[in-house]
């Protein structure tokens, strides 16, 4: 066996694997104890005993830039699967299992008693590279002979065709390659790129074969032994020699990169342990899903499927952690302006000033099978990307960024009047030019989203109500963000433009007959006529009157749209409701966590509390408290679980970020942070609170603690310190 492998040495074979659609012809659902490790664009899903079976399914993998790099990984001991005692995850990037085995017969000599060996599983992911490391001890009287085993398979599907894409071409499978200790897998694609799996493995096996390796090891009582496996993925035809760091070193770098994010952010905690634990986990999801872009880190969508830069939800995520820590926001609004369209294209959706919808590297994309590199199919990423650089002034003062953004923000703004109004209505609309492009372009953007209710699909273009409120959002804050930075005449006219948008808006969308707002308008100016959870953003983008806020949040609050987890998003008295589908009566945590923040902001402090309260009733119910992508709308009652999702996203980075807006509505935190000054309006705290401790809050250039508490009817505030700048505190209780 050669040290190295040179890609003239290999040997093609026809594709070994069957595609996910037609090996899972039922939809797999992802298990909600899997396992998952995240170091941004890579992770790792695998079963809580730490393997990836059974192999090539969608729920699990070892994924690196839109690849699976791993689809099957499978340990046994004396040809028998172990038994899992317990598992659990470090943060993001490190699991430990605890295994053992059955009875078993050992090389035709003696039976060894079940539970007499103990296996501990580590597995850590620091930067693209995996480590799976074993140890055993012998809690036998006797030494024993011990075979360990381990199957590799290498698929390199595109996330993609994991997810059930079909694709009827592929490119070239090369036969795995024995080289020292070493095992690879090897695949060229139909975009010319020569992708790798490195499977190194320490020590060297005493037997191999083509996808597997295993160690006869002699134990004897009380005795130790350990194995380690380390998995690169390489993409080009670069040779890769030795892993980065050792096992040791990797997880001391981890804990340390953890700890530099967790010292830079706020402080959160309060006398509920499990609550702190929640928190805990979402901090954690927000250092695992951030990708570095050119200097500046933005964060990934989620995990499995959206592992890579969405506009929207990248907008949305750091604009709700904006008061965990608003370095996120000011990354991502500059990565967000490196990518915003420049030119007309219709297989991309692209348009000039456009904000991106989705940036994909994998195969089918490079081959241009696939529009998404990046994709900009989404009508209300770039007004939200307005309201987030002019929310991140609030808390930031930074004048230095928004100077340096403006050129994206007047782009963005002429492409909401220039291309966003497709029909120039007043109304911003999207109608997909890309053939393979989403059918569906604002946040509900499951092809059923927008279905009447004779279960006809409405016509396109379609103009949703939500993405108006945000349009009216970004202009009116343009407008005064304008008037700062010297710019009158355009901060004069945006101000107009966002006034009479909110009239025509009133005019166009409401219900009399329902009292209540429509979710869009279709392609023949037909109101979408029906109850769903669309309008409550109008709420955060302080669109409407206080008149039909109230009203609003009135009919949000009825049990056919509050299902006791939190709001759907379709009412169950819609003829289409389906409490299990995607976007027609699921609950989404990021959808609440905006309508709650919008009800806060318009001073309806009690629903909002009701939302946090359900939400984290319903976190209790998932590992780690981690709230997911969405789960079923099935109505709550006394002693019931939340309904899990069959493929939701877990971590998904809106939803991990719906916990800080929702302590920033129900605490009333408004900064402002030109003026110095950090108003807190009205706060209150859940009943299930007694206090919240707040440290390190960065508003501008200074640092503030906060003390909340909690007496009876009433909270308090106390300002604890503030470090840096002089900052003015000021606590008011309107009624």
């Amino acid at each position: 066996m050669s040290a190295s492998v040179s890609p003239t040495q290999l040997v093609a074979i026809p594709s070994p694997y069957v595609e996910p659609r037609l090996a899972f012809q039922s939809q797999v659902s992802r298990k909600v104890d899997n396992l998952t490790l995240i170091d941004g664009k890579t992770f790792l899903s695998t079963t809580v005993a730490g393997d990836i079976v059974p192999a090539g399914a969608p729920d699990v993998g070892f994924f690196h830039d839109d690849t699976r790099f791993l689809s099957h990984l499978e340990f046994r001991i004396n040809n028998q699967p172990s038994i899992v005692l317990s598992s659990n995850t470090e943060k993001t990037f490190v699991s430990q299992i605890e295994l053992t085995t059955e009875q078993m017969k050992v090389r035709d000599s003696f039976e060894v008693a079940e539970k007499t060996i103990h296996i501990r599983r580590q597995q850590l992911l620091n930067g693209n590279v995996l480590f799976d490391r074993f140890s055993l001890v012998n809690y036998n009287h006797q030494e024993l002979n011990l075979s360990l085993a381990l199957s590799f398979e290498a698929d390199f599907l595109d996330v993609f065709q994991v997810r059930g894409t079909a694709r009827t071409i592929h490119g070239q499978y090369y036969r795995p390659v024995w080289h020292g200790h070493c095992l690879s897998f090897f695949y060229r694609g139909l975009d010319g790129v020569l992708r790798r799996t490195r499977i190194e493995l320490r020590p060297s096996p005493s037997q191999v074969d083509e996808k597997s390796a295993a160690w006869n090891i002699q134990l004897p009582p009380m005795k130790h032994a350990e194995i380690e496996v380390i998995v690169t993925p390489i993409i080009g035809e670069q040779e890769h020699t030795s892993s980065a760091c050792e096992f040791g070193t990797c997880l001391r770098e981890r804990r340390h990169r953890f700890a530099k994010w967790e010292h830079s952010s706020t402080q959160f905690s309060t006398n509920h342990s499990i609550f702190d634990a929640a928190l805990g986990s979402a901090i954690s999801d927000f250092h695992a899903l951030q990708i570095s872009d050119d200097g500046q880190r933005i964060l990934g969508a989620g995990i499995p499927w959206f592992a890579t830069v969405f506009g929207r939800d990248a907008i949305i995520a750091a604009y709700q952690a904006l008061a965990l820590n608003p370095q996120l926001a000011i990354d991502t609004l500059q990565v967000l302006a490196r990518h915003q369209g420049k030119q007309d294209d219709p297989w991309r959706d692209e348009e000039p000033g456009k904000i991106l919808h989705e940036f994909r590297q994998g195969e089918m994309t490079r081959c241009k099978e696939l529009p998404f590199g990046p994709y900009y199919g989404s009508l209300d990423s770039t007004p939200l990307f307005l309201i987030l650089l002019s929310e991140t002034y609030n808390w930031t003062a930074d004048s230095g960024l928004v100077k340096k953004l403006l050129p994206a923000a007047y782009a963005a703004l002429d492409w909401m009047d220039r291309f966003g109004d497709l029909d120039k209505d007043g109304f911003v609309e999207y109608s997909r030019r890309s053939p393979k492009g989403l059918t569906n372009q604002a946040w509900k953007d499951s092809w059923d989203a927008y279905m009447r209710a004779d279960h006809e699909l409405s016509p396109v273009p379609i103009a949703p109500v939500e993405v108006q409120g945000y349009v009216y959002d970004a202009k009116y804050r343009m407008a005064s963000l304008l008037q700062n930075f010297g710019d009158m005449t355009r901060a004069d006219r945006l101000k107009k433009e966002a006034v009479e948008l909110a009239r025509r808006l009133d005019k166009a969308y409401w219900m009399p007959d329902r009292n209540f707002f429509a979710m869009a308008l279709d392609g023949e100016k037909k109101q979408l006529k029906c109850i769903a959870s669309n309008p409550g953003h109008l709420l955060f983008s302080r669109a409407v009157s206080r008149e039909k806020a109230r009203a609003v949040v009135t009919r949000l609050m009825r049990e056919d749209m509050f299902s006791g987890w939190g709001w759907r998003t379709l009412s169950l008295e819609e003829p289409t409701f389906n409490p299990l589908s995607y976007h027609r009566g699921s609950v989404w945590p990021h959808d609440n966590s905006l309508i709650a923040h919008g009800m806060a902001l318009n001073e309806f402090r009690k629903p909002a509390i009701q939302v946090l309260t359900a939400l984290f009733q319903a976190a209790l119910n998932f590992r780690n408290y981690r709230l997911p992508e969405l789960f079923c709308g099935v109505q709550r009652r006394e002693h019931d679980q939340p309904v899990h999702y069959p493929v939701s996203c877990s971590p998904q980075a809106w939803a991990s970020g719906a916990w800080f807006l929702l302590l920033t509505s129900v605490l009333g935190l408004r900064p402002s942070a030109p003026r110095k000054e950090l108003n807190i309006v009205n706060p209150e705290l859940p009943e299930w609170l007694d206090y919240l401790r707040i440290r390190n809050l960065r508003i501008g250039n200074s640092r503030v603690g906060l003390d909340f508490t909690r007496h009876r009817e009433r909270t308090f505030c106390n300002v604890v310190d503030v470090e840096g700048e002089k900052l003015l505190v000021n606590v008011s209780f309107k009624k």
